[in-house]
């Protein structure tokens, strides 16, 4: 949520319109003034404070870099005038706001020519949600007119502010109405694991994610089919359109059972309706491909889900995200893979009135449509966003994270989407299993394909038996059960042992492996078996092949003890101590998870605002993440001081 401490954009929705015409600069400035001092959420930063984050809402004086600022370059030559048009976008809409010390919102109007404009909108996620920029966007309009024409604003005064929402929400989840929807959740997000998306490249260390779009469109035809199919099977578009994205999901990654994030508007109750905020929030919901149903079974499933979740839809994402893995455990997290969302609401237009006109200009730096790669600000891996107006075609985005995947395979999971479609409507009745002889689509990954690689789990355990006291070993992807319900798939080694493990074994293992064999491949666990199972598990897989180890799931067994190392040196006896202070005792080991039982992001914000004050360095949140403990703490530390 924060930007020093996800280190990356604080996520906007950048938007740039070229106004033609005899524009009032005048009644736009004062009307974007009246805005800001009726709205609240426009004018608030956030600091943190002792650690927590807090919401500060400023005088109206300093909100949004004060007035709308006008920038005159119509003195300028023309290509001067062009740089410094870009310089502006750049610093307006894409240069970091320390939203700590002032309101993140980001505006600026220039003008280009007597009767040419741009103007430059930058609203954060974290200031307003979509339904509140189509709100803030008619009032502001309306003001204009209004001023314009020297008439009184007919805009409706605002009938409370966020803040006041915030408050009621905090009060309104007290621990036991949480603590019930929470077990709600748990039961319905019981045995789900991450799935293997079939993609260009292994997932690196890290959460932050660098995400693109590809843009494509479903023709008229096939739109009016989907349409048409939704009205048969009494079900809505959306469902239609996420029942064919699971088909698709389940066909390329072999699972049976997922679960995909949708955005959803989030307010309960007419009395926020009218309210301006970052009210939206994201809602799990998830598919059952089990039994090989037909496409009619996958609706009717479907739509069921949807009603269930939509029931339950009050209790926060994050609260959600936090009751399924409080030990930060789960990387990929299986409710950060998948996303799809169904537009069906058009978006704000900009009505000046009278001969203005307005057109939308590519805010990275050329008119027209975006084109393939866009950068754009995502949670999920990958994420289907498809828009539907009623009639005609309906345009969609696939959006996918850089770091996994290229241009060229969005492009290829956009094809093999539209090819699902195309054979559902064609025939509702067809079977899922039926999909790999109707449509050229790519197997699943095998069973030994862990992170986006293909293990070579033989050349593993040739690197562990005979060492260690390790007499044969057996690797193997397996889903391992959290307390929570959720099943996180890891790279087991399961391990006969002569003797007593030594009291660190599985850390030694591990850091020996790392020297040996390529990234990814070092197993997640280690664990004790009898030597006699292993050796008839190896001799079960030579004959029957990659899925024949009859073993027990990973928590059903003794793990190798990993205690690794206490904090020793200075810098990690300074960073044991601040841990203390947050959690009441220092790690017994710098590889002690941070997260446990009770401990929330609060207190991993708490802590890292302790160690930047400490050691004025400050450790990115979504780099903690990624592997919290003490040991990436002081290595994190350590790199930004030779940065």
């Amino acid at each position: 949520m924060f930007d020093k401490l996800v280190d990356g954009d604080l996520s906007h929705q950048p938007t740039i319109v070229r106004l033609r015409g005899p524009l009032n600069t005048a009644a736009l400035r004062m009307a974007y003034a009246r805005l800001v001092r009726r709205h609240e959420c426009l004018r608030t930063r956030f600091p943190v404070i002792d650690g927590e984050p807090v919401q500060v809402i400023e005088d109206i004086g300093k909100a949004a870099g004060g007035p709308l600022p006008l920038i005159d370059l119509r003195h300028l030559p023309e290509a001067l005038r062009a740089r410094e048009i870009a310089r502006i976008r750049e610093e307006t809409l894409s240069t970091p706001v320390p939203f700590d010390k002032r309101p993140p919102v980001r505006v600026a109007l220039i003008r280009a020519a007597p009767e040419e404009h741009l103007f430059l909108v930058g609203i954060p996620h974290i200031t307003a949600d979509l339904w509140s920029a189509t709100l803030l966007n008619d009032e502001l309009m309306a003001h204009y007119r209004a001023g314009a024409e020297g008439t009184p604003s007919r805009a409706p005064t605002p009938v409370a502010q966020y803040a006041d929402f915030a408050q009621w929400q905090r009060a309104w989840w007290n621990r036991d109405r949480t603590e019930r929807e929470a077990g709600r959740w748990r039961a319905r997000l019981d045995g789900l694991s991450a799935v293997e998306l079939p993609l260009d490249r292994p997932r690196p260390a890290g959460r932050r994610r660098d995400c693109f779009l590809i843009g494509d469109t479903f023709d008229a035809e096939l739109s009016d089919r989907l349409r048409a199919l939704a009205r048969t099977a009494d079900v809505t578009l959306y469902v239609v359109l996420l029942a064919a994205f699971h088909w698709l999901v389940g066909r390329m990654s072999g699972a049976g059972r997922l679960v995909t994030t949708s955005l959803v508007a989030a307010r309960h109750g007419s009395a926020v309706q009218g309210m301006t905020g970052p009210f939206s929030d994201y809602l799990a919901l998830v598919g059952d491909l089990s039994g090989d149903p037909d496409f009619l079974e996958s609706l009717r499933r479907v739509r069921d889900e949807c009603l269930t979740a939509h029931d339950h839809q009050r209790l926060p994402f994050s609260q959600v995200l936090e009751v399924m893995d409080p030990g930060r455990e789960l990387h990929p997290h299986p409710l950060e893979q998948l996303g799809f969302n169904l537009h069906n609401i058009p978006p704000a237009v900009m009505d000046f009135s009278g001969d203005v006109v307005v057109s939308a200009v590519n805010p990275e730096g050329d008119d027209g449509e975006s084109g393939d790669g866009e950068y754009v600000p995502w949670t999920a891996d990958l994420t289907f966003d498809v828009y539907d107006y009623g009639t005609g075609h309906m345009p969609f985005d696939v959006i996918l994270d850089r770091r996994l995947a290229d241009p060229a395979t969005a492009r290829e999971w956009a094809g093999h989407y539209r090819s699902v479609l195309r054979a559902v409507v064609a025939d509702p009745g067809v079977r899922l299993s039926a999909l790999g002889t109707l449509l050229s689509l790519p197997r699943p990954p095998s069973a030994t394909s862990f992170g986006g690689r293909e293990i070579d789990v033989r050349r593993v355990e040739r690197e562990l038996a005979g060492r260690d006291g390790i007499t044969a070993a057996l690797v193997a992807v397996a889903p391992r059960r959290l307390a929570t319900g959720l099943r996180v798939r890891e790279l087991v080694a399961y391990c006969a042992v002569e003797g007593t493990p030594r009291p660190n074994a599985a850390h030694d293992i591990r850091g020996r492996l790392r020297e040996r064999l390529p990234d990814g491949w070092v197993p997640t666990v280690f664990v004790e078996r009898p030597p006699e199972e292993i050796r008839k598990a190896l001799a079960a897989r030579a004959a029957g092949g990659e899925r024949a180890e009859p073993l027990p799931p990973p928590e059903d067994c003794v793990p190798l003890p990993e205690e690794g190392r206490p904090p020793s040196d200075p810098s990690e006896r300074r960073l044991a101590a601040l841990w203390a202070e947050i959690l009441g005792a220092p790690p017994k080991s710098v590889t002690e998870p941070f997260f446990r039982v009770g401990v929330t992001d609060k207190d991993a914000l708490r802590f890292l605002a302790r160690v930047a004050e400490d050691f004025g360095v400050t450790v990115p949140f979504a780099d903690f993440l990624s592997a919290p403990n003490l040991r990436m703490v002081k290595d994190n530390l350590a790199e930004k001081r030779r940065v």
